[in-house]
């Protein structure tokens, strides 16, 4: 019988019979009944494998899967009411493989890091990406005018941040001035220019929001999904209209010791149908390590059935004298996200974008950025207001 391998981590006094009840809860429940036929034990999770450590174990169970075709469904079979069971101190999602069979249904990205790579003509470098701030309270002409100084400087895509919230009419209205702000500056510079949607509203109206908003021009797309509900942001990604960036919002809550790891997340946004997978950087404003932030590029790009690679994207606190250190991990193959990064340069927004593609010129180029912003006066001044971001 077709069946998902699942690990998780457990920290229980008695980790043999934990392990048992996970396997029992995630299949029939925990209490033995008398009705249990031939059929109905077909069903049953099994134990594969119990490594002890001090006080945790790391348990592999082989969960049924034939009957699931969801992304919710999916959740509740392999991390569902296991996280509330009384025998265990902690559990930790920890990894997991499906078969074919659910892979190819969940579909993943319906774009992939290549496509987006074809969607923006940019096949030799990191792809630029700027949050315009600040993250609330601009007209959606300030916001599109600061765009436009994102764009012309050197950004290839602008968003807004995800605090974000309007009436229907302002966000439309900030979404085409911003695709306007990008067709001025794809004009002026010869480069590709996107905006990237974000859509927040009550769930009933998510997609008619997201869909308003890539008839409005938009060419890219961004949802939580730890916040919005993985099920709604699979259910976004379906539709396939642009690609969709997966934002750490919300997440930090579930990479604890008591939820899942940063691999099991990476897999589902993926599987799931992220194109992009932002995470937090290694240096910055958030926290991050430097296995997790590598366990992102190598989800975003390991083997999953057939389905396409997405494209990892760092951000957090972003400027340009920290790309340095993410080239170094990740090549060419990074969305590098800036916020205050860029929009809080002290010569403006276009000064801060300029500072973001020099530093990468010299990073092309061998050069140090430090050393580079002897002769780049717009990264020279990055350099300086951001040696302590915050």
């Amino acid at each position: 019988m077709e069946t998902i391998r699942v690990q998780y981590e457990i920290e229980a006094g008695d980790v043999k019979r934990a392990a048992r009840l996970v396997a029992r809860e995630q299949s029939l429940g925990v209490r033995v009944t008398q009705y249990e036929h031939q059929r109905v034990k077909a069903m049953e999770a099994s134990v594969t494998t119990i490594r002890r450590g001090r006080n945790r174990a790391l348990v592999t169970i082989h969960v049924v899967s034939e009957p699931i075709e969801s992304a919710y469904g999916l959740i509740l079979s392999i991390a569902g009411e296991i996280s509330c069971l009384n025998a265990m101190r902690t559990i930790q999602l920890v990894d997991f493989d499906l078969p074919p069979r659910l892979a190819k249904i969940l579909g993943g990205p319906r774009f992939g890091a290549e496509g987006l790579r074809r969607e923006l003509g940019i096949l030799n470098r990191p792809v630029f990406v700027s949050v315009v701030k600040p993250s609330q309270g601009l007209t959606p002409k300030e916001f599109g005018n600061l765009a436009y100084e994102c764009f012309v400087g050197g950004i290839d895509v602008c968003k807004s941040d995800e605090l974000l919230q309007e009436r229907r009419e302002d966000y439309l209205a900030r979404i085409r001035a911003c695709v306007e702000a990008a067709r001025r500056a794809e004009a002026e510079t010869g480069e590709p220019k996107r905006f990237m949607v974000h859509a927040v509203g009550p769930a009933d109206q998510l997609v008619s929001l997201y869909e308003a908003g890539v008839e409005a021009g938009a060419g890219i797309a961004m949802c939580a999904p730890a916040a919005a509900g993985f099920p709604q942001f699979h259910a976004l990604a379906a539709l396939g209209r642009v690609p969709l960036m997966a934002h750490m919002a919300m997440s930090g809550w579930l990479w604890q010791r008591h939820g899942m790891s940063v691999t099991a997340w990476a897999k589902f946004v993926r599987l799931f149908g992220a194109d992009v997978v932002l995470y937090p950087a290694l240096q910055g404003s958030l926290k991050a390590t430097k296995d997790d932030v590598e366990t992102i590029r190598r989800v975003c790009a390991m083997k999953l059935d057939e389905l396409r690679p997405s494209f990892p994207a760092i951000g957090g606190g972003q400027h340009a004298g920290t790309m340095e250190a993410h080239a170094k991990l990740f090549g060419r193959d990074f969305i590098f996200l800036c916020g205050g990064g860029v929009v809080g340069h002290p010569r403006g927004a276009r000064s801060g974008a300029r500072s973001i593609r020099q530093a990468w010129e010299a990073i092309q180029a061998g050069i140090s950025v430090k050393h580079s912003a002897k002769q780049a006066p717009e990264l020279a001044a990055a350099l300086k207001a951001f040696a302590h971001y915050v």
